[in-house]
Formats: structure tokens, C-alpha cells, sequence
């Protein structure tokens, strides 16, 4: 008989405890696609108040040309070649996102065909950082952060069409789902692509 209470009990006490389980897996679950998708990266515009709108090209943008460059301190840093693909990983997505034609320069081009608008951003500092070494190491890895300059030129005149100062960065309190330098970068070409749709 004891035997039989014992039996009946386990199986009441594994009942009772499946919905605990469930909230328990259903909160894991959350956590991780949390920690999978981070938070959103956010762009913050340095240009002044006053700075004028792009100028319109005279032939429509219909491809989108991308060279980076930057202070020394910059392109000298030892994960410059990492950053830079992320910038043009990021930027082929958005520019064919928008229906636009993309090439990516090494160098500045001496020329390119007519409806390109060639986006030249210059680098004024950064620091690179990767959601594994968020997740890793915590808020104790300190902040990613992008300062960069863009320089917005109609081809293949080389008309300056107009500049704009951008900077992103992560925060503390976000904790290890603050964005980190892919989701910055990919923020930033979004927004320089919607400039360039604008203007």
C-alpha cells in the first residue's frame, strides 16, 4: 500500500512540477533569442543642425559605390581589415535591400558610370567588438563604438553632393545585448543609403 501512495504521489509531484518546468524552459528560450538578436543598434547624427540637405544628382542613383579609409589610427588597427568587410557585407545588403547596384573600392575609383553615387567614408576612430566577446566577458569588455565622416560624390563628375558626421555606439547598461560593431555598421549603412534615396 505504501508502495502504491509512494507511486501515486511521484506522479502527482511530476504533474505539479511540468508547469514550473514549462516557464522555467520558456523563459531559457526567450533569454536566448534575446541573446541571439541583441538590440537594436541606434545612429546618431553629428552633423550640425544647420548642415544643408544632399544635393540632388543629376542623373538618378541607381548603383552605389563604397571605398573606406580613415585617420591612421584607424586603418593601422589590427582588426582594420575585419572591420571594413563588415562595412561592405553590410552595405551590399542595404544597397540591394533598396533595389540599388552595388561595387565595393579598395581604393578611391577614377571613374564610374553614370547614376553611381560613390560613398567615401572616412573613419575618425572606432573600436571593434564581437557579440561572442559581449556574451563572453560581459560589460567588462567596455564599448563598441563607430565615429565615421561620410563624403556623398556623384559620378562621374566627382561632384560633392554633400557630407554627413554619424557615430553609433553600445552601452553599458544594455548589458550583452548591446550592439556590437556588425549591427552598428549594418545600422549605419542603412541609414546612408535612406540619405542617398532622400536626396
Amino acid at each position: 500500500m505504501r508502495v502504491g501512495e509512494n507511486g501515486l504521489h511521484g506522479r502527482f509531484s511530476s504533474l505539479n512540477r511540468t508547469p514550473l518546468m514549462n516557464r522555467h524552459f520558456s523563459l531559457l528560450v526567450l533569454a536566448t533569442a534575446f541573446a541571439l538578436g541583441g538590440c537594436a543598434a541606434s545612429v546618431n547624427r553629428a552633423s550640425a543642425p544647420d548642415t544643408p540637405p544632399l544635393r540632388a544628382a543629376a542623373v538618378p542613383t541607381t548603383q552605389v559605390a563604397l571605398f573606406i579609409t580613415g585617420k591612421p589610427t584607424a586603418t593601422h588597427s589590427a582588426n582594420w581589415h575585419t572591420f571594413s568587410a563588415e562595412w561592405r557585407t553590410a552595405f551590399q545588403s542595404a544597397a540591394s535591400n533598396a533595389g540599388l547596384g552595388f561595387a565595393y573600392f579598395e581604393t578611391e575609383p577614377a571613374s564610374q558610370p553614370a547614376g553611381t553615387t560613390l560613398v567615401k567614408i572616412s573613419v575618425n576612430d572606432y573600436r571593434y567588438l564581437t557579440s561572442g566577446a559581449r556574451y563572453g566577458f560581459g560589460v567588462m569588455t567596455g564599448n563598441a563604438f563607430i565615429e565615421a565622416d561620410a563624403f556623398f560624390i556623384e559620378m562621374p563628375s566627382k561632384r560633392l553632393l554633400g557630407t554627413r558626421q554619424y557615430t553609433t555606439s553600445s552601452s553599458a547598461w544594455q548589458g550583452i545585448f548591446s550592439a556590437m560593431t556588425d549591427k552598428q555598421v549594418a545600422a549605419l549603412s542603412n541609414e546612408i543609403i535612406q540619405d542617398i534615396q532622400r536626396k
